[in-house]
């Protein structure tokens, strides 16, 4: 089942963080839809939020569930 999950990030400068993170998140099984700013993330798709928080921590950045 596919699902929004807004994302909170911290941590990013630059459009080579935004690009990390893409990255990060594409790369997960479940994730069908990325767009990230420097300071959200909006992730598509069937991954759960502690697996997309721990693929951002992972890159090196902080995140949490926005709301």
């Amino acid at each position: 089942m596919s699902k929004q999950i807004v994302l909170t990030l911290e941590g990013l400068s630059c459009n080579g963080c935004v690009n990390s993170v893409t990255n990060a998140l594409m790369m997960l099984e479940g994730v069908d839809q990325v767009e990230v700013t420097l300071y959200e993330a909006y992730v598509t798709g069937s991954a759960t939020a502690e697996q997309l928080i721990e693929a951002v921590e992972e890159a090196g950045f902080d995140a949490s569930v926005k709301g």
